[in-house]
């Protein structure tokens, strides 16, 4: 615990820190809606994780919502920028301290399942749960037959395919305790192969992220720790195996850290990291060669205050990567901050004087997602309610002006989140890239569609997604100003469903486009779905592809 001592010290440091900052600030600050009170996100409590996902199909990025001392929330999108609290009717209503959550489709039949990470409580924890999506709009809890309840503390939740056999795993951080590494035996329960990854820890843990920072395809993990303990960044060495390299890549880093977040600053085609820190956080540059270089201050990102959440979004549609933290204001009182990126590596504060986005309150998870399908990212932060603060943020995004696209990669041959694959934008000679993850930043779990500003553009060269198998697919022509759903290719003919199988389903769509030109039921590449393609289908109807 930190003394009354430090803690003057440090105030009057941030103080100084905050001066200096916000000496540089003063460019036009972008607009942002709090819709969250009119949006019907009400709850009471010591709100502390937020998820992200569309567990019932309907299209619209929902809501769940872990907080301390009261039941979590799960919020329906209405479809209107407005929510109904569902928790209790879908059997997700935990009372267990919850300090992190994810969605992520276990079991590979297309609905998100959801993981809550729990454990504190004084001498009767509460378990960790894992919700099971019924499809129906329920859940029940298998933690228990899975072996996921574990009671030791948890801090943050994390899910990547790290051997790449099609089903996404879990990663639980504890404090001052070894962590979980759940392998996920094919949809039907998991195994703890903690000990075998090799990815040991037993520190402070806090907010992690798997991504892929050396580009060979598979999932790494970065894991940040609190109390100046280093933080660890495991390579997947391919063979289910995860070997410590934080020193030799420059990323052993020792801090009070709480979150992190990745994206490629500067479009080289390698992803950046952010981190979190009770002190000025960092920012490293990836330098694609294995190696990272600290350049906090030269970007312009090294701020400082108790700072949790953080999120790499395009807000403005410029085409570059965007940054926003949250602080817990009433432990160090400075502001949240969004961060403009310049492009090149550098950033620019823009949020001086806006009271929404430097929203003077207890902040923790944050996350992202375009709740009103307008295009644009909106936010969703968690903040106490009491009676002193004011509940959950929703930041509706009304500082957009640029063109703009969105992809939901849905996975058939990988996993069906498609966490870990990687899509590249190619446009005005440079590459944009973006890559699935679940669960980033602190307590934060975003949406899993990828999306890119592309300012005046109104049309874009290509799409290069890179499924986690190593299966490369470019799309050309694609639509700009549109959310586009794009299905790992079976190489199975005629299975227009990705399913594996030739069914009604399909000839259904094929008889859809029968007599057009240009349609997915041209399966004999003659322009146009006719007669001849009618009985290519016949001659598979029935049969599969496994």
């Amino acid at each position: 615990m930190r003394s009354k001592a430090y803690f003057l010290v440090h105030m009057a440091w941030l103080g100084l820190a905050g001066m200096v900052m916000n000496s540089s600030w003063g460019q036009e600050s972008p607009t942002f809606v709090d819709v969250g009170a009119a949006a019907g996100l009400d709850a009471e409590g010591q709100h502390h994780c937020v998820a992200v996902g569309d567990y019932d199909g309907d299209g619209d990025e929902d809501i769940y919502v872990g907080t301390k001392f009261q039941p979590n929330s799960l919020y329906r999108n209405n479809g209107d920028m407005t929510f109904t609290n569902v928790a209790a009717e879908a059997g997700v209503a935990d009372e267990g301290f919850t300090n992190a959550a994810i969605w992520v489709d276990f079991d590979n039949d297309g609905d998100l399942d959801l993981a809550t990470g729990n454990g504190f409580g004084g001498s009767d924890p509460a378990p960790n749960r894992f919700y099971v999506n019924q499809g129906d709009g329920t859940f029940v809890d298998m933690a228990e037959a899975y072996d996921l309840n574990s009671t030791l503390m948890c801090r943050s939740l994390h899910a990547a395919d790290y051997n790449n056999d099609g089903f996404t795993d879990l990663y639980v951080v504890n404090i001052n305790a070894v962590n979980h590494f759940y392998r996920n035996d094919e949809g039907t329960g998991f195994t703890n192969v903690y000990g075998a990854t090799g990815t040991f820890d037993t520190g402070v843990g806090m907010g992690s992220i798997f991504f892929d920072y050396d580009n060979d395809g598979d999932q790494d993990l970065y894991l940040t720790h609190d109390a100046n303990q280093t933080n660890k960044l495991y390579r997947n060495q391919g063979n289910g195996t995860f070997l410590n390299l934080a020193f030799m890549a420059g990323l052993n880093y020792q801090g009070n850290c709480m979150g992190v977040d990745v994206a490629d600053i500067n479009h080289d085609g390698h992803l950046d990291l952010y981190i979190t820190d009770l002190y000025p956080s960092a920012m490293f540059i990836n330098n694609g060669d294995g190696t990272f270089d600290d350049v906090s201050v030269s970007s312009g990102t090294n701020d400082s205050g108790m700072t949790w959440g953080c999120v790499f979004f395009d807000y403005d549609h410029d085409g570059h990567w965007d940054l926003y933290i949250v602080n817990d204001y009433l432990f160090a009182p400075l502001p949240n901050i969004m961060y403009h990126g310049n492009g090149d590596g550098t950033f620019t504060p823009v949020s001086e004087g806006n009271f929404t986005l430097e929203h003077p309150y207890s902040d923790y998870g944050l996350a992202m997602a375009d709740f009103d399908q307008d295009g644009d990212l909106d936010l969703i932060v968690a903040t106490t309610k009491s009676s002193t603060q004011p509940g959950l943020a929703l930041l509706r995004n009304d500082a957009s002006n640029g063109h703009w696209m969105q992809v939901k990669l849905v996975g058939t041959l990988d996993n069906r989140d498609a966490v870990g694959a990687r899509a590249t934008l190619h446009h005005s000679g440079n590459v944009y890239i973006d890559e699935v993850n679940i669960g980033q930043g602190y307590s934060g779990a975003s949406t899993l569609n990828l999306h890119w500003g592309i300012g005046e553009l109104t049309s874009v060269d290509s799409l290069v997604v890179k499924w986690p198998n190593g299966d490369l697919n470019t799309y050309q022509d694609l639509e700009v100003d549109t959310i586009h759903e794009l299905w790992q290719p079976t190489n199975c003919l005629a299975d227009f469903d990705y399913d594996s199988a030739r069914s009604s389903a399909d000839l259904l769509e094929l008889l859809s486009g029968y007599g057009n030109e240009g349609v997915v039921g041209d399966l004999d590449g003659d322009g146009v779905c006719a007669s001849s393609d009618l009985l290519l289908f016949l001659s598979v109807f029935g049969t599969s592809c496994d």
